[in-house]
């Protein structure tokens, strides 16, 4: 392969990646990242404050869809690629997994709930 070819591949690159809009800052993932982090804390902390049924599970729940959306959207880029072409189909793709787990894990419970 050429000197000249391999440039031209590459400004093509370059091209597609301006299509992606803009995309976070390393001080903007340090950020996402500390409230991941608080998250995760406050979802343990929340396991320990002996709660039971609905009041254990449903912050629990939200809390894991928070943090789901800002990795999907954060760090997996899903947020940037709405404005590609197609980029509204990986985000409706991920948000349909979700939604899919939540279904799953709902039913499980429901399956083993003893009262």
């Amino acid at each position: 392969m050429s000197d000249t070819t391999f440039d031209a591949a590459v400004s093509v690159d370059h091209a597609d990646h301006a299509d992606h809009g803009d995309h976070p800052t390393e001080k903007m993932y340090w950020i996402i990242f500390a409230v991941l982090a608080g998250f995760t804390a406050l979802e343990v902390a929340w396991s320990y404050f002996g709660l039971d049924g609905a009041a254990l599970v449903v912050p629990l729940v939200v809390m894991m869809v928070t943090k789901f959306i800002l990795v999907a959207g954060i760090f997996m880029h899903l947020k940037f690629d709405l404005s590609i072409r197609n980029g509204r189909l990986f985000a409706l793709v991920f948000g349909f997994g979700l939604i899919v787990a939540l279904l799953v894990y709902t039913s499980v419970l429901l399956t083993f709930s003893t009262r």
